[in-house]
């Protein structure tokens, strides 16, 4: 019977990915801060524990720290999310090229757009862009290209932390499943320039709803 080695997790590791997936549920909302003595009571460690933990958002994105205050969700602007989306298709559009060209297909990618199929409205938002970023982190992957999922990684943790608060609840997980259907059947039909122009037109749609939704939150703040 062959074996499975596990991965070994750090103290730090494990801290970073339970506030990591507490952020992206919703738990914080953006501009909250974070205190360091009551997340070291939560996990019963010590606070240079979780300054570490700390340290390892800040360097995904999805924590900030200004001199002399408290780390915070960031609040992200329009020119924040027309960067990441500007970065996002530089990265992604690759990709889509290669796999077109070399018709290859991710395996990981099929099974993510699988598993959107069968959720419901009843899950939660966090468990669809779950799958959403598998399907993406799939295709990257499969693009062979180190560069490229080095370039995705640094930025992916900003791309959900977005998504998930400006995109939560705004299509039945049904409706992102046949959206992701349709974006897998546009490299398996091999031709690139189409591929492309699909993930391209994917791309503008999302990142449109977002300035929507940051246009109409600021409108309510003026009253």
């Amino acid at each position: 019977m062959s074996t499975r080695k596990l991965r070994t997790v750090s103290v730090v590791e494990a801290i970073a990915e339970q506030l990591s997936e507490d952020i992206f549920s919703g738990m914080f909302r953006p501009g909250e801060t974070l205190v360091e003595t009551q997340l070291a009571a939560r996990f019963e460690v010590p606070r240079q524990t979780i300054r570490s933990a700390i340290v390892v958002l800040i360097h995904d994105g999805i924590l900030r720290r200004e001199p002399n205050k408290s780390v915070y969700i960031p609040q992200f602007s329009e020119s924040d999310i027309r960067d990441l989306f500007a970065v996002r298709r530089l990265i992604e559009l690759e990709a889509v090229r290669i796999l077109t060209t070399e018709k290859t297909l991710p395996k990981e990618a099929e099974n993510a757009v699988r598993i959107m199929e069968v959720l419901c409205d009843a899950d939660s938002w966090n468990e669809v862009l779950k799958f959403d970023f598998e399907f993406h982190h799939a295709l990257i992957a499969a693009s062979g290209s180190t560069r490229l999922q080095k370039f995705y990684r640094s930025i992916s943790a900003e791309q959900r932390l977005a998504l998930t608060y400006f995109r939560s609840g705004h299509e039945s997980p049904s409706e992102i499943a046949r959206q992701h259907r349709v974006l897998l059947d546009s490299i398996r039909a091999g031709d690139p320039d189409a591929a492309v122009d699909t993930f391209r037109a994917h791309l503008d749609e999302s990142e449109s709803f977002i300035h929507q939704t940051i246009q109409s939150q600021q409108a309510r703040a003026r009253g």
